[in-house]
């Protein structure tokens, strides 16, 4: 969902969720692979999401979402591996599972702790990254933003879920998992 009304001789194409960002230069997240033009939007609205006012999912979700579209795709990236695998494993619960999302932090915590044990896993393995054109980003939230909406904030956790649909059989098993390894 690439914003069309994004002025594009100031912004370039975010290199993780690929919407349009501004063009800056300035510090990015050590390893997920996001334009420092997203990481500062992502930034900005997120001082604004950890607020009593904004939705749940935005409070609690948010950062699967920005760690899900930001992959770095580097295979052997142990710290970028992990990333995805609990933050898709998040949103995965959210939406598959019914955890509610003031629940997700707890799960989250103990993903790593439950799901390499109990499967036999010595580490997590590489996924491949989807093409996020065509699905909410940073760009999307931040317009949206502007204009006192907060419509796609809602529904970013299950757009980025299903940007990942290719992999939701082994994100349920990690799910399935977590579930068993903390009741």
């Amino acid at each position: 969902m690439n914003n069309p009304n994004v002025d594009p001789h100031s912004t370039r194409q975010c290199l993780g969720c690929q919407g349009q960002v501004p063009d800056v230069e300035g510090p990015v997240h050590p390893y997920m692979r996001a334009s420092p033009g997203c990481w500062q939007w992502y930034g900005e609205l997120l001082s604004e999401w950890l607020t009593p006012a904004a939705p749940l999912e935005l409070r609690m979700l948010h950062v699967d979402c920005f760690a899900a579209q930001h992959p770095a795709g580097a295979e052997n990236d142990r710290r970028q591996n992990q990333s995805v695998a609990v933050h898709l494993t998040a949103l995965c619960l959210f939406h598959e599972y019914g955890i509610a999302a003031d629940r997700i932090p707890y799960y989250r915590k103990r993903t790593s702790q439950a799901v390499l044990p109990r499967l036999g896993l010595p580490d997590w393995p590489h996924l491949r990254e989807p093409d996020f054109s065509g699905t909410i980003t940073v760009s999307d939230l931040y317009h949206d933003r502007r204009t006192g909406e907060t419509r796609l904030g809602v529904a970013w956790p299950r757009d980025c879920w299903q940007a990942w649909a290719p992999h939701h059989s082994t994100v349920r098993r990690w799910a399935e998992a977590v579930l068993e390894g903390t009741a």
